[in-house]
């Protein structure tokens, strides 16, 4: 009935078919347990759907992965003695499935995701990620369950894989080689066709609608469309009809847009804040994975408090209360918070070619004589960061490896206490050079493996190890504040604490908004009144609002503004989460996604979002016109100073 020599027909091809989608199913099954937000729609249709939809998804890459590891076991069965590397190439492939079986409920838990860029990016850095994984988890017991797991299979299968292996080759048959080699490249091209004509989209929930996803294919998505083209995929407006409208966005109270030839299809504009600038020294502190979840004063659920000295030091600080990361990674942080740019779909700007040279903010202090350099706890090569602090304009950049003394350090980088010990020893040097320093800082501390020096701060049983790691970790940035007030430049220092984004991202909308809230604290008590201000922002905000407290006058370019001239009820919020952008106001958020697809939220700033509704009109046009704008310039060099 089948061509015996077609290889997806050959019993052991069934079989290891058999054993990926049971393994996918499996662990789908894992994932659907942990959906808490269904209710949008009934949940049995739902979960019906995502596990019809997932199964046909998940044949289809046992069939291309079954082809590929067959043909490539196949090559060993011309000679005898290089039979036995075909089984331990099958033994290789039923290793790595059961791995990616575990690996993607793992993922889940983490992230809330199928493996997509962040899955991507970690492949790309294997120090970091093998490392964390042993200092996470005993993988001296969990790889021996998986190698077992994979002998498990092959030992029944054994001799069918090897009466596969043993089918006599034709040495001399090269049309017959061909025309095999044909059928395996048609069968891997038609499985690729059918799960591009899979349904996008199969529930309004978002993690219902991932359910049916398989994650090697949202990994293989992630990987070739880090930047989809923008126009055809995303709606759009005539540019003369974008421009006024971002413009409207930027402008406030005190300011006024520069008419040049090179603005004339841009935002730079004049903002004036008088002639009395405070030229402080500047300490931004951007703080791994900090959440709103983890300040006791704004998110944090728990009986048990996570931040008693940043409260307590927040009450001689200004704290924006209403502020919203730019995504979930933080790399996006550092794109918003040092370059106040929109965030636009697929990957930050901080990894795309043509970073260099962006507006930000060491660009803009060295006009006014300051010195600039990043503190980073971790490697300088991971996410691309070293080069695009470089890029930006950062005098000096400094890594884990410029730490110098002995820290207590993980796979990731130094101690939050380490890293701020260093901090204060660079401060003295650059603040010997007679001029304003702006130093930023990149913490490590508060990531898996959550791991942390216990001198100080101890182990609390009544919360988890993400918590106690962020408990440690506000600790650690008012205990270098305390120590920086010994220092000759702490009176002349404005110091500021942000998270580069949340934690684990959840929910049912397409870009679940609450888990973005971040904290956002100035301190500088001699200068700036302390206060709490509960106006809607973006990280991107940042840098117009520090311009603003400081009375600096200048030039943006910024996509950002200064929070403390909002009128009440107003201020926006933009952020990126995988090729989906969210843009919204007091009230409502709209969502636009690849296809021209457009939803629409209520929203309640720290509430989950609830069911999706119609687009409000001006928020969308406001969404279609800030990213579609902010995307040609990005690639037109409109947003570059070189």
């Amino acid at each position: 009935m089948f061509d015996r020599r077609l290889l997806i027909c050959s019993p052991i091809a069934v079989r290891l078919c058999f054993f990926i989608v049971a393994g996918f199913t499996v662990s789908r099954a894992i994932i659907a347990t942990q959906i808490v937000s269904v209710g949008w729609r009934d949940a049995t249709a739902g979960y019906a759907m995502a596990f019809l939809s997932g199964v046909i998804s998940d044949s289809l890459v046992a069939i291309m992965l079954t082809v590929v590891a067959l043909s490539m076991a196949g090559w060993t069965r011309r000679w005898r003695l290089t039979r036995p590397i075909g089984h331990g190439i099958v033994v290789g492939f039923l290793f790595i499935m059961t791995f990616t079986f575990i690996a993607e409920v793992f993922f889940w838990n983490e992230f809330s995701e199928r493996f997509n860029g962040i899955a991507v990016y970690y492949l790309l850095f294997p120090r970091e990620v093998i490392g964390n994984l042993e200092e996470s988890f005993n993988l001296s017991y969990y790889l021996p369950v998986v190698l077992i797991a994979a002998l498990v299979f092959w030992w029944p299968n054994r001799r069918t894989l090897g009466a596969f292996l043993q089918r006599p080759t034709e040495h001399r048959d090269w049309g017959g080689r061909f025309v095999r080699l044909g059928r395996g490249l048609a069968v891997l091209a038609l499985a690729v066709v059918m799960l591009g004509a899979l349904p996008a989209r199969t529930s309004d929930n978002r993690e219902v609608n991932l359910l049916a996803k398989n994650s090697l294919v949202t990994m293989a998505r992630a990987a070739l469309t880090n930047d989809t083209d923008y126009a055809g995929s995303y709606p759009t407006m005539p540019r003369a009809t974008a421009l006024p409208i971002l413009r409207s966005i930027v402008a406030q109270d005190n300011t006024a847009f520069l008419e040049t030839d090179k603005n004339r299809h841009g935002i730079l504009r004049r903002v004036d804040n008088g002639t009395k600038a405070k030229r402080l020294n500047i300490v931004l502190v951007t703080e791994e994975t900090y959440g709103s979840v983890f300040v006791d004063s704004l998110d944090n659920t728990l009986d048990v408090s996570i931040s008693p000295d940043l409260d307590r030091l927040a009450k001689d600080g200004l704290m924006f209360t209403n502020i919203y990361a730019s995504g979930d990674r933080t790399v996006r942080g550092l794109e918003a918070t040092e370059t106040a740019f929109a965030p636009i779909p697929g990957i930050a700007t901080t990894r795309r070619p043509g970073a260099d040279g962006m507006y930000s903010l060491p660009h803009l202090l060295k006009q006014f004589g300051y010195g600039t350099a990043v503190l980073y706890g971790g490697n300088l090569s991971f996410d691309n960061m070293g080069t695009f602090w470089s890029g930006i304009g950062f005098d000096q950049v400094w890594g884990e490896s410029d730490v110098r003394h002995d820290s207590f350090s993980t796979i990731w980088g130094v101690s939050d206490e380490d890293l701020f010990t260093e901090a204060l020893r660079r401060m003295d040097e650059e603040t010997a050079k007679n001029k304003p320093v702006l130093l930023t800082m990149m913490t490590v501390s508060n990531h898996r493996p959550y791991k942390f020096p216990e001198t100080v701060i101890k182990w609390d049983d009544r919360m988890g190890r993400i918590q106690n790691t962020a408990r440690y970790a506000q600790w650690a940035f008012v205990d270098f504040i305390k120590r920086a007030r010994e220092k000759p430049w702490y009176a002349d220092t404005v110091f500021i604490f942000v998270g580069d984004h949340g934690t684990k991202v959840n929910g049912a909308a397409s870009v679940p908004v609450h888990s973005f809230r971040v904290p956002l604290l100035f301190y500088a008590p001699k200068h700036i009144e302390p206060g709490r201000i509960e106006t809607l922002g973006a990280q991107l905000d940042l840098i117009p609002t520090l311009m603003g407290l400081l009375d600096f006058s200048y030039d943006s370019p910024f996509f950002g503004v200064d929070l403390r001239r909002v009128e009440k009820g107003g201020g926006r919020i933009a952020i990126a989460h995988n090729f989906s952008i969210a843009y919204g106001r007091q009230g409502h958020i709209v969502v636009i996604e690849p296809n021209g697809k457009v939803e629409g939220y209520r929203f309640t700033p720290g509430v989950p979002e609830t069911p999706p509704e119609t687009p409000e009109p001006t928020i969308l046009r406001e969404a279609i016109a800030q990213t579609q704008e902010a995307h040609r310039m990005f690639y037109a060099g409109a947003y570059h100073w070189r």
